[in-house]
């Protein structure tokens, strides 16, 4: 499933001033240091930074903030579009890698400054683990899809995918169950019923366990 990508930011011993000072003098057109939105934010003088990028013709104009995650980690928290409504996975994660390329690459040179941008696909094994994207490939490859889980074999495999993610423990989301599932070739109709059927069950599952 598509996914807004994540750049975090590891000062390794460099002080989030340094940081920020190297990242403002490697700004050039479209990109700009934006204090202004800093002192927009709800509570000003808050550890967040941000950066403008004017409208192009490659790219949207956007302010994008950095924040601290925890320790010396920082991270990009937000970017927000300054003409539109919203940016979307791709225009969002575009302006990302425009950012990380041409702004903060150069910032960094010659530091132990470390940078990670993540990708822009996400998938049920990244999130919980190939056991659990096994069993959820193996009730779709099985299963009729014209009529989801009421089949008593189809069920009992959907079980299986259902017990293992719970207990996995992991933030799995239902979206991205839903999606797994149209991408593997059901109906939007049936992937949602088959995505409120997974919500239902782990909150039923994590209500047994604590009681």
């Amino acid at each position: 499933m598509k996914t807004f990508r994540d750049l975090y930011i590891r000062l390794s011993g460099h002080s989030i001033d340094d940081f920020i000072a190297r990242v403002a003098a490697s700004c050039h057109a479209p990109w700009h240091r934006a204090i202004d939105e800093e002192e927009k934010l709800p509570a000003p003088g808050s550890m967040m930074f941000s950066f403008g990028r004017k409208t192009d013709s490659a790219l949207p104009g956007a302010f994008l903030f950095i924040a601290n995650k925890e320790g010396d980690l920082w991270y990009v928290s937000n970017i927000v579009p300054t003409e539109r409504a919203e940016l979307g996975y791709d225009r969002y994660n575009n302006i990302l890698i425009d950012f990380e390329k041409n702004v903060l690459r150069p910032a960094i040179a010659g530091t132990r400054i470390e940078v990670d941008l993540t990708g822009d696909y996400i998938s049920i094994r990244d999130v919980a683990g190939g056991d659990v994207e096994d069993a959820l490939s193996t009730f779709s490859k099985l299963a009729n899809k014209s009529t989801g889980s009421s089949h008593p074999l189809d069920r009992e495999r959907w079980f299986h995918f259902l017990v293992l993610a719970n207990k996995q423990r992991t933030n799995l989301q239902t979206d991205l169950v839903i999606q797994t599932l149209i991408d593997l070739g059901w109906s939007d109709e049936r992937a949602y019923e088959l995505g409120i059927e997974f919500e239902f069950a782990q909150d039923l599952l994590n209500y047994f366990k604590g009681h």
